[in-house]
C-alpha cells in the first residue's frame, strides 16, 4: 500500500516545474518525462512500493522489466529521466540517498548508427511525391525541403514562429533553439527558400481560415491551427510509403542531410556546427555511416573488387573504331 505522499501527485509536478523552469528544457523533454512519471508510479504501485523510498534493487528489477519489453535506446531514455528525478529529489531533500549512485553506467555503451540513411536519388524522389496543386501538398514540400536541405530536428521545425523565418528569409537563414536551449543558425539553399516562399505566400493564410491567427509557422487547417508532431510523422511517413522508403522518417532526413554532406567533401566541424552538436563525437556516425558507400566504391572500381570491370585501354579505344571501319 502505497503512502499519502505518493498519490498526491505533488512530487510529479514539482519536479517538471523544476526541469521547465530551472533547467530550461525542450517541450519535447518534458513530454517525454510526463509520460514516464506516471508509468513509473504504476509500476511502484503494482508493488506497493514508495517513490521516495525506492531501493537500487527496485531499479534493477525496473530495469529487467523495461528490456524484456523495449528497445535499449528506449529504457535509455526512460533511465535519464529517473536519474535525473532521483538527483533532484536527493538536492531537495525528498529522499535520504540517491539509489542511483549504486548502479554503475556502462563504460563504452554501444555507439548508436543512424538505422536506414536513403540516398540522394531517393530523397529526390520523395520530395516530388507532395501534390504541389493543393494546398497542404504546398505545405508539405516546404516541410520536407527544410528537413532535408538544412538538417532540422521535427522539434525544431514544428517549433518554428513566423517572426524567425520571415526575418531570415532573404539571407537564407533560420535562428532555432535546438537540445539543451543551445541556439544555432540554419543555413538553407534556394530550393528550401523557393518552397518557403510559396507556401508563405500561396498556402499558409489558407489553412488558417478555421483558426485565425497563430504564431506557429507550419500549420494545419483544423481549429486550433497547429501542426503537432504525430501529424508530421504522418505526413512523412505516407510520403515514404509512396516513394518506396517505409523506413524514413522526419529524423532520417536529417541523418541524409548530414550523410550527403560528408560524402561530397564537407567537413565534420562544420557539419557538426550545422547540426547543432555539442561534440564532435555526436557527428562522427555520419562519416561511419558512409563506410558501406566507400566500400560500394572500392569494389566497383579497385582491380581486386567483386564488381570490378576493366575499362578499355587508350589503344583499344583507338583500334575498336579501325576495326569496325574494315
Amino acid at each position: 500500500m502505497t503512502c499519502v505522499k505518493c498519490q498526491d501527485g505533488a512530487w510529479q509536478r514539482d519536479f517538471e516545474s523544476d526541469l521547465k523552469w530551472g533547467a530550461g528544457l525542450a517541450n519535447s523533454t518534458l513530454r517525454c518525462v510526463r509520460d514516464e512519471l506516471p508509468r513509473w508510479a504504476r509500476w511502484l504501485s503494482d508493488r506497493g512500493r514508495c517513490w521516495h523510498r525506492v531501493t537500487r534493487c527496485d531499479l534493477v528489477n525496473w530495469m529487467s522489466d523495461a528490456l524484456a519489453c523495449q528497445a535499449p535506446k528506449t529504457v535509455d531514455k526512460r533511465i535519464w529521466v529517473l536519474r535525473r528525478l532521483y538527483r533532484w529529489a536527493t538536492l531537495e531533500g525528498l529522499v535520504d540517498e540517491d539509489p542511483w549512485r549504486r548502479i554503475v553506467r556502462p563504460v563504452n555503451p554501444p555507439q548508436w548508427q543512424p538505422r536506414y540513411v536513403p540516398t540522394r536519388s531517393q530523397v529526390m524522389d520523395l520530395l516530388e511525391q507532395p501534390d504541389t496543386r493543393t494546398l497542404k501538398g504546398i505545405r508539405d514540400r516546404a516541410i520536407l525541403e527544410l528537413l532535408y536541405g538544412a538538417g532540422l530536428r521535427a522539434s525544431e521545425l514544428i517549433s518554428l514562429n513566423m517572426h524567425q523565418v520571415s526575418a531570415g528569409l532573404e539571407d537564407g537563414c533560420i535562428q532555432v533553439m535546438g537540445k539543451g536551449q543551445r541556439e544555432r543558425l540554419v543555413i538553407y539553399g534556394k530550393h528550401a527558400a523557393y518552397w518557403l516562399r510559396h507556401y508563405m505566400k500561396e498556402a499558409r493564410w489558407a489553412l488558417l481560415r478555421k483558426a485565425g491567427t497563430v504564431e506557429q509557422f507550419f500549420v494545419n487547417d483544423t481549429p486550433s491551427g497547429e501542426l503537432t508532431y504525430p501529424v508530421l510523422r504522418r505526413t512523412v511517413k505516407r510520403y515514404a510509403g509512396a516513394a518506396g522508403m517505409p523506413l524514413v522518417t522526419a529524423h532520417a532526413l536529417r541523418h541524409a542531410f548530414a550523410t550527403h554532406l560528408y560524402q561530397n567533401g564537407a567537413n565534420l566541424r562544420v557539419i557538426q556546427m550545422l547540426l547543432g552538436h555539442a561534440m564532435l563525437q555526436t557527428t562522427t556516425v555520419y562519416a561511419r555511416a558512409c563506410t558501406e558507400h566507400l566500400r560500394g566504391l572500392i569494389e566497383r572500381h579497385h582491380p581486386r573488387g567483386e564488381l570490378y570491370t576493366p575499362l578499355p585501354t587508350l589503344r583499344e579505344r583507338w583500334l575498336l573504331p579501325l576495326k569496325e571501319a574494315t
